[in-house]
């Protein structure tokens, strides 16, 4: 099996966390502008899962996982990418 026979994925995940310096009710804010949900749905979404990992976006563009990685940093919470390597017939 060669390199070719998978695909990539890359997943910006939530890691559960703020970032240092930002206050929550900030970071709700940030998100519920990004995501266009209410602050309440982005509580549930983000917070209420006791600081679980959470894969916000996927993607087969690391360019695109890129973007998305830097916004949600820019929002204030610890997001990381990771790869995915799914097989391929």
């Amino acid at each position: 099996m060669s390199a070719s026979d998978k695909e990539v994925n890359y997943s910006v995940v939530f890691m559960g966390e703020i970032i240092t310096g930002f206050k929550k009710e900030q970071v709700l804010h940030n998100l519920a502008n990004i995501t266009r949900l209410s602050e309440e749905q982005v509580e549930k979404k983000f917070f209420n899962l006791g600081g679980t990992r959470i894969v916000i976006k996927k993607t087969g563009d690391l360019a695109k996982a890129r973007r998305y990685h830097g916004k949600f940093l820019r929002a204030g919470i610890a997001v990381g990418i990771q790869m995915d390597f799914e097989e391929t017939e």
